[in-house]
């Protein structure tokens, strides 16, 4: 697997900064590979099940969010829509929790459902320091300890990537969605990535 540092400052300076714009590498993220619960409560572990060799989107969120979370589920259904039969299938959805503690897997469960989350998108629960470990090594914290303690700040961002050819790439959350799609579109395989541009949407 592959090194992360430069990951971490490139995120951490969007964190920061609120600039609207994406940026990608031919260098993707070392990522562990801890075992989370889906919202079906099934274990999974990170990188093995769930980011190894697909494309992939990434987000945090808790269900008890009223801030930005809420929004963030909003425009990611609209990216999902975009993608059209392409989620579940070439390109995978995760949302993992900021409050796992109180995020059980029947607790995502109806929170997936609640949003009309669909096919190809996992919500996902676990160990506090290893969903911590995982925020951190995604790169999507700041560098002042009192503002990164705020969860609701998490959610401003998404990562999204294709491990095969090890480009990732990070977008804020609450851009427009065919612009994200867009963006997704471009890290997937190039065959997947011709039809899915020159399908109707």
């Amino acid at each position: 697997m592959r090194a992360i540092s430069q990951f971490a400052a490139v995120f951490t300076l969007f964190a920061a900064s609120g600039v609207a714009a994406d940026r990608s590498s031919a260098a993707g993220p070392a990522l562990p590979n801890f075992v989370l619960r889906t919202q079906a409560d099934r274990p999974v572990r990170f990188y093995d099940d769930l980011i190894k060799g697909k494309t992939v989107v990434i987000s945090f969120m808790f269900t008890s969010c009223k801030a930005i979370c809420p929004m963030t589920s909003a425009n990611l259904l609209k990216v999902q829509k975009a993608l059209g039969d392409h989620v579940g299938r070439d390109v995978f959805f995760y949302s993992l929790s900021l409050n796992p503690k109180a995020d059980s897997p029947a607790v995502l469960n109806k929170y997936a459902k609640a949003i009309g989350a669909g096919r190809g998108w996992t919500f996902l629960t676990g160990k506090s320091e290893d969903l911590e470990s995982l925020r951190r090594t995604l790169g999507l914290f700041d560098p002042d300890p009192k503002v990164d303690a705020d969860k609701t700040q998490h959610g401003a961002l998404i990562v999204y990537g294709n491990d095969a050819i090890g480009r990732w790439s990070v977008i804020p959350a609450l851009g427009d969605p065919e612009r994200i799609a867009t963006a997704v579109r471009r890290v997937m395989p190039t065959g997947v990535r011709t039809q899915a541009q020159a399908a109707p949407r």
